[in-house]
């Protein structure tokens, strides 16, 4: 069966109908959590996160949206067997610095938070999506065997258009290294990806931000 041409459908769409959704560049993501620890173990996650927000940045001055997401950990939102995974852990812990976004989000973006991987559970992220009209997703994040693999997943179930750069997604933990680039396998032969985010920017220059 032919897969749709997700590229050219967002080409089609007017450039503010269309978001650019960086999942969860956060501290505890993207840079050393504690002292001593490997700056390799996040390296590779602050170099997409940067990557990602100067594409933010250039695709908002041609009148694409953005969207910022962040994993919030409050067992008060988590059901008991979702709080039992996760009761010991620090990671992206409501309040904390480690839960702040990584990167400094561009003008006129919007930043949602979620509780556990699934993005499209938050209703922030619904609200922002209905607010303006989107129809086409640009996603990029970390970390990729969980909530960018996710976000990518519910874009499908849900029929926008969409697709993947490559540069702008990452995972962290070198002990994940086969995961990851399982992942990324599994993005390139079922998804719609692209190696750089900046070709992207070519579907709608010249055309009138709004």
């Amino acid at each position: 069966m032919d897969q749709p041409d997700h590229v050219s459908e967002l080409g089609k769409l007017d450039p503010d109908r269309v978001a650019v959704v960086l999942v969860d560049f956060q501290n505890d993501f993207c840079r050393p959590s504690r002292a001593g620890e490997d700056p390799k173990q996040t390296r590779a996650n602050a170099g997409a996160a940067r990557r990602a927000n100067d594409f933010a940045g250039q695709a908002a001055r041609q009148g694409l949206r953005v969207v910022y997401s962040q994993q919030i950990l409050d067992l008060a939102e988590l059901t008991a067997r979702q709080r039992r995974w996760v009761e010991h852990s620090q990671l992206c812990l409501a309040g904390s610095s480690g839960a702040g976004l990584f990167i400094e989000p561009v003008a006129g973006s919007r930043v949602v938070r979620k509780y556990r991987f699934d993005l499209w559970q938050s209703q922030e992220f619904a609200q922002a999506l209905s607010d303006w009209d989107i129809e086409g997703l640009i996603i990029g994040g970390v970390e990729l065997i969980c909530c960018v693999l996710y976000a990518v997943l519910g874009a499908e179930e849900r029929g926008y258009s969409y697709v993947v750069p490559r540069d702008l997604v990452s995972g962290m933990h070198s002990s994940e290294r086969i995961a990851n680039r399982a992942v990324r396998d599994y993005l390139r032969a079922v998804h719609p990806t692209v190696e750089r985010a900046a070709d992207l920017l070519r579907l709608w220059r010249g055309r009138d931000a709004t």
